[in-house]
């Protein structure tokens, strides 16, 4: 059982530091590895909020939005085994490994990826963000400004497809309803990518390495210009590459 609340950051003080694992797997098996939840005795973290946290590595239709739309095929191919870059699902993104080598390729239009009634194999180099992530992450306490962060457990080379924007699919009226957030998106490490046998039925919003990640190294996402526009605050990443971390008169 995890240690919740206070309870963690009074028994990690007698650890000298150490960091904390407060679940083993907050994935509970929807990865292909363990996700694991480290504390920071340093500081107090609230616990708490995985209490209602459901992690799901895939879109949680729920109230039965894309099972109503079309399922009219889009694109099909009949290649045997390893689909070339002239296939009619390929989008010519992916290399050899299906890693990406140019990201403005990537950002350039809908990646298309083979999908379920594809002819060729399972192990095609077109099939690459619908397999899920390979490169097992962490969960760990940042720090009391930023909060709860993301790391690699080993080194992730360039151009790696690290995980999909999930969550459950909601309409706006719904949205509407709950006062949930909108969030925009302009970072070239956010792709469209499309592995469904309609296009239209869903595009999955997919994230991307561009550059190396080193064993322990913090995952993050840069949310673009527009983005931080809106906010009354600075970013506190703490990056020394951070293009929003000075307050202007953008920022408030």
């Amino acid at each position: 059982m995890p240690i919740l609340g206070k309870e963690w950051y009074k028994e990690s003080r007698i650890t000298k530091h150490q960091p904390l694992m407060l679940y083993e797997d907050i994935s509970h098996g929807c990865e292909r590895f363990a996700v694991p939840v480290f504390s920071n005795p340093t500081f107090f973290m609230d616990t708490l909020v995985f209490d209602t946290f459901k992690y799901t590595s895939r879109i949680l239709d729920n109230t039965g939005s894309l099972a109503s739309r079309s399922a009219t095929p889009t694109f099909v191919c009949r290649c045997a085994g390893q689909c070339t870059k002239h296939c009619e699902c390929s989008s010519g993104v992916y290399g050899a490994g299906g890693t990406v080598g140019d990201m403005d390729q990537l950002m350039w239009d809908t990646v298309r990826e083979c999908n379920e009634n594809c002819e060729c194999a399972l192990w095609c180099g077109n099939r690459v963000a619908q397999k899920g992530a390979m490169h097992p992450v962490e969960i760990f306490a940042r720090d009391p400004w930023c909060g709860w962060g993301v790391r690699a457990s080993v080194d992730i080379p360039f151009g790696t497809f690290v995980g999909e924007y999930t969550g459950e699919l909601i309409d706006d009226e719904e949205a509407t309803d709950r006062h949930d957030s909108t969030f925009l998106f302009e970072t070239r490490v956010v792709a469209n990518v499309s592995w469904d046998y309609d296009e239209i039925q869903l595009i999955h919003m997919c994230f991307y390495t561009d550059k190396l990640i080193k064993k322990g190294e913090e995952l993050t996402i840069d949310y673009g210009e527009a983005w931080w526009t809106n906010k009354k605050f600075a970013c506190m990443c703490g990056s020394a590459e951070c293009r929003y971390k000075s307050k202007n008169k953008k920022f408030g």
